[in-house]
């Protein structure tokens, strides 16, 4: 049960088909799965080309989300929390003078 692939799913990897099969992709990207970052190239192969396809349709549709954030466009929260806590902060203040506690 060894991660053997951990990477970002940089908008710049090229998945490629394997030479003469439908059903696999191959490509290149930074692997992390040792604790030391090394470029290495990966190959996958599906049971059927459907599921091939499936794959490389998320892998396309995340890079894609990746793109977005790395261009400073993360995703819209709906219901406006992040807007909520950011305004809430806004408002805080820090002093340098502290309290003693009061006595009973």
């Amino acid at each position: 049960m060894k991660v053997i692939a951990n990477h970002v799913v940089d908008p710049k990897i090229k998945l490629e088909p394997n030479v003469g099969s439908d059903r696999s992709w191959v490509w290149s990207a930074f692997d992390f799965a040792e604790g030391e970052l090394k470029e290495t190239i990966f190959a996958i192969r599906f049971g059927d080309s459907d599921i091939a396809n499936e794959f490389r349709d998320k892998f396309l549709e995340c890079q894609s989300e990746m793109e977005k954030l790395l261009g400073g466009k993360d995703a819209e929260d709906a219901e406006g929390v992040a807007d909520e806590a950011a305004a809430a902060l806004a408002g805080l203040s820090t002093s340098e003078e502290q309290t003693e506690p009061k006595e009973e």
